[in-house]
């Protein structure tokens, strides 16, 4: 395991990250009462037990919300301006929303609009990051 990966993958959300490099999107799910929790955490808020598994979910969501970025601010070289960022709420456990940027810059973004993720890694700082570029579908 590179470097890189093995600091992403030392907290609660490190499965999360683990997934994105085998090409999943995984969220945690409580062993005890089967509730879904976004961020990961060690112990359930809800019953309180320590035991999550991790389900792999469909790379699917809609748009919560957008923003579409003119400047650069030195992120990963792969953002060049203009780029859209977006929060998906995931078809598979809505309440769950990730981040990532859209495919076009130029496209004509709506909330509500249906995407797919892509998962890939970009290069910053000399690292590479897992990432979900998005797609309108």
């Amino acid at each position: 395991m590179t470097a890189e990966i093995e600091a992403l993958t030392s907290g609660a959300d490190g499965p999360y990250f683990e997934g994105l490099k085998a090409g999943e999107i995984r969220v945690q799910k409580c062993a005890g009462c089967s509730e879904i929790h976004w961020p990961a955490v060690f112990r359930c808020p809800d019953c309180g037990s320590w035991e999550h598994v991790w389900q792999t979910v469909s790379p699917e969501g809609r748009i919560f919300s957008w923003t579409r970025t003119w400047h650069a601010f030195g992120g990963p070289a792969a953002h060049k301006p203009p780029f859209v960022s977006v929060v998906v709420s995931l078809l598979d456990a809505d309440h769950v929303r990730l981040i990532g940027t859209l495919d076009r810059p130029d496209a004509a973004v709506a909330i509500g609009a249906r995407v797919r993720a892509d998962i890939t890694e970009v290069d910053f700082l000399d690292r590479k990051i897992p990432t979900l570029i998005w797609s309108l579908v």
